[in-house]
Order: structure tokens, then sequence, then C-alpha cells
């Protein structure tokens, strides 16, 4: 019989036939972006065992002799970091076990910046399975970064780290048993259980399945609507396609344009478009940043997780429509800094800066604001003149059924233009990202200045595609 593991158990819960993929190891193949998550969890435990200089630490050991050694660790009452245990085919690696008045405090390290309600079911998997090993479980606890910790120098352990008991939360969940049974019992079939396409594919986490599951929707399916309480209600009365929303289904006016768009699209609203065309002031700064994140801070002046810029692209339109291209792409380090210079002369003027989605670039530049106050009244003037080319698309005044109801450039710019960027070998921003980083900032890989010349390809379209864009705009007003 398979191991039911902690994994394999997270994995049961949000999803049956996530959990048969696992266990037969037919999930897709983790990408760089993965790596990079896993990555981010490992490097924060390394500043957790810091706190407990007086441990044993069973990482990387084989199977058999991590449970060799957790048994002789817990007989000598030390405190364990990765204490295997299995018994009746259900095994657990626990972050961290701590011994305490006539038992052990079991500890989950996570690396996010709050405690989340998945938490709580992972650790009292754990539980479950170390007091059916014999083990007496007192508290449960969770730790995680303190999402206000700014580096400053050396990182301390003691600020980064925060924990939160969560022992009543975790005796709340009495079902372990019964979902073991369960879990058991699909993992033991010979074929995977059959498809249930629900809020689940998104909950805790993107299911790695998702694509191949939803890939067997209609082309137009009901979940391209808008309002996300009446297309699930649909596909739970099993209505997959667009073309079948029963007459009288009380729809919000964007959801009235994607189904019409299906008889005639694109849908335009020429009054709207032209307001929004006539509201621009020239030159136009056609703006865009890409960034990187780390659980931990790797330079001073940062949080876990803030978006550091390493990249932007920019430009420049004027009136006459001639047309004037800047880019910044650091070459490693801290990037900010010479980010930010160089961004101040290039966005210097009055005309709007034109951007896609303006809270991610309004809260780059804030954060920039904050941690670099030198710059601050410059950067407030270059917010101020923010205008976000993804107003007219996200209030659908104009909507091509390509779209597939989404607002994304990476939909609007193909619907409106027929330019894509199915034909770069980076053509998205979690590429963009995670390429950079490990070459430039890891160092890890080796085609460096290959990976530069697809990063300005990449962020120079953002831009170039808002100007083709807005020149469509025009089109459609004539």
């Amino acid at each position: 019989m398979a191991l039911l593991t902690k994994s394999k158990y997270m994995n049961g819960l949000q999803c049956l036939r996530l959990l048969w993929h696992a266990n037969k190891k037919l999930l897709p193949k983790i990408t760089l972006f993965d790596k990079h998550k896993f990555a981010q969890g490992h490097d924060f435990e390394e500043y957790v065992k810091k706190l407990y200089p007086d441990n044993v630490d069973l990482n990387g050991l084989d199977f058999k002799e991590n449970l060799d050694k957790t048994k002789k660790a817990v007989n000598n009452n030390k405190t364990i970091f990765e204490a295997g245990f299995m018994i009746d085919n259900l095994f657990v690696r626990s972050d961290l076990l701590i011994p305490s008045d006539n038992g052990w405090d079991l500890y989950e390290i996570k690396s996010t910046t709050q405690s989340k309600p998945q938490h709580i079911p992972d650790l009292a998997f754990q539980k479950y399975v170390l007091e059916k090993a014999g083990l007496k479980i007192n508290k449960c606890f969770l730790i995680f970064l303190n999402k206000e910790y700014i580096k400053n120098g050396e990182i301390n352990p003691k600020e980064l780290v925060v924990q939160e008991e969560v022992t009543e939360k975790v005796d709340l969940i009495t079902d372990i048993e019964n979902n073991s049974k369960k879990f058991f019992e699909i993992i033991s079939q010979e074929n995977s259980p059959d498809m249930c396409i629900s809020m689940q594919c998104n909950k805790p986490y993107e299911c790695p399945l998702k694509k191949q599951c939803w890939g067997t929707l209609p082309e137009n399916n009901v979940l391209q609507l808008t309002n996300w309480r009446v297309y699930w209600k649909l596909l739970e009365e099993g209505i997959e396609d667009i073309k079948d929303v029963p007459e009288g289904t009380k729809l919000s006016d964007k959801d009235e344009v994607i189904i019409e768009s299906l008889k005639n699209s694109p849908y335009i609203s020429k009054e709207h478009i032209k307001h929004f065309l006539n509201s621009l002031n020239y030159p136009l700064y056609h703006f865009d940043f890409e960034t990187f994140d780390t659980a931990v801070p790797i330079y001073d002046k940062s949080k876990p997780y803030q978006k550091i810029p390493f990249q932007y692209s920019l430009h420049i339109e004027q009136k006459n429509c001639s047309i004037e291209h800047r880019e910044f792409l650091s070459e490693g380090d801290d990037p900010r800094p010479a980010l930010l210079e160089q961004m101040k002369k290039d966005l210097e003027g009055t005309g709007n800066i034109i951007v896609f989605n303006k809270s991610f670039e309004i809260s780059v530049m804030r954060k920039l604001a904050e941690n670099f106050p030198e710059h601050k009244d410059w950067l407030q003037q270059a917010i101020d003149r923010i205008v976000d080319l993804a107003d007219p698309f996200r209030a659908f005044y104009y909507y091509n059924k390509s779209q597939k109801g989404s607002y994304s450039i990476k939909k609007v710019l193909p619907a409106i233009t027929g330019e894509s960027y199915s034909d770069l070998e980076i053509n998205n921003g979690a590429d963009a990202s995670m390429l950079y980083f490990y070459s430039h900032i890891k160092q890890e890989l080796e085609n460096k200045d290959k990976i530069r010349n697809n990063l300005y390809k990449y962020c120079g379209l953002d831009t170039e595609g808002m100007v083709w864009i807005i020149d469509e705009l025009k089109q459609l007003i004539l």
C-alpha cells in the first residue's frame, strides 16, 4: 500500500483527482517559478533554525535514516527539525518539534506573511499521525514571516519570525481518520476519479491539473463570465457553454456584453472610448515595470515579498505620433538606486504616464518613495500623471470574444491589434521575473546575455503594445 503523506493529504482535501495524480507521479513538471516558491520556504526555514541553535536537523536524510534518527532524537528529548514519523502507512515530516512538559510542541513553518486557513488541517494531520505514533502533542504553532520587517544590514531572525499558537483551531478538526480512509481508497484505484470542476480548482492554491481539467470545457464557457456566483451556479446545474445560458438568467451588464459578443464581435462603445482618448494629455509615456520578490528580503530597505523593480520599458509618444523608446535593465545587485536615477530623467515632463493595470505600477512607485524618500516628490508627481489603459477594457467599452472574459493586456493586444506575445521566448511576467533572478541575482543560469535580450523584447512589447492599442482605439471612433 502507498503512503499517505502530509502533502498528499492536503492534495486530497483540495481535489481527489489531484490526489490520485500526485500519488501516481503524474502531475505536470514543476516550473522555475514553482522551484522559486520552494526555495523561499527553505531560505526562511534557515533563519528559523538560528533561533534554536541546539537542535537536531534531519533535513536531507533519506526515508529510513530520517525515521531512525528521529526516534533517537525523540528518545533524547531534543529539539528536532524535519522529524519523520510513519504509522499505519501514514507519514509526515514535521518542520519543528520542541520538547515541553510531559510532551511536545508542534510547529509548522510557512513562508507566508500571515496564518491561513489551509495551514490548520496541515497541522491537524501531523498531530494525528504523531499522536498515533505515541507522542503527546501539547500545543500547535504556526511560524511565518513578519510582514513589517525591514532589512537593515544582517537579517535579525528574532525580528523576521512571527509565531502564532493555533492549538484550539487544530483541535476542532476531527475528520482526519475518515478522510485518511477515503484518500487511501482513492490512491489504490486503478483509474483517476471523475473530473469535478469547482471553486476548489483555485483553493487554497491553483491546482496543477487546472489547465488539463478546464481544457475539456467548451471554447466559450460560462467560467468566462465576470460574476463568479452566477457562473459557478450555472456550472453546478450542468450548463457549460455560454450559448446555453437560459433566458432570464440575471446577468451583469458586462456578462450581457460577453454573451452578445458571440453573435456580434467586437462590442464597441464609441462614446466612452472617445471620452477616454480625449482625456489624455500628450506626450504619452507608455510605461511598464518588471519585478521579482523573495520571502526573506535580500536588500536593505525592503520587506518580505516586496516587489523589487529590475527593469522598465518606456515608449514616449508625441501628439504628432513620433515615438522614442527608452529602457532600463539592471546588471544585478540592488537595481533600485540606478533604476530611480534613470527613471527620474526618462519620465520628466507633464504628459500622462500610460500603464496597463495601474495598481501594480503605483504600488511599486509608492514603495520606492517609502524606501528612498529623496525621490518621494517626483515619484508622487509621476503617480499623479498615471492613466490606466486597462480602464476602457475593464469597463467593457471594447470587448472581443477572443478575450474569453479577460481584460489583461495579453488578451487585449491580440484582440484589438492582431499582435501577440506568442512568438517571444519570454512571454509572461512570471518567466521574466524568474529568468532575471536566477541569471542575474543567483547567477545559476548561464545564458545571461540571451536572457537579457529576451527581457528587452518582452518588456518592450508591453509598452509598444500600448501604443498600438491606443492607435487602434483612435481608428475605432473615426
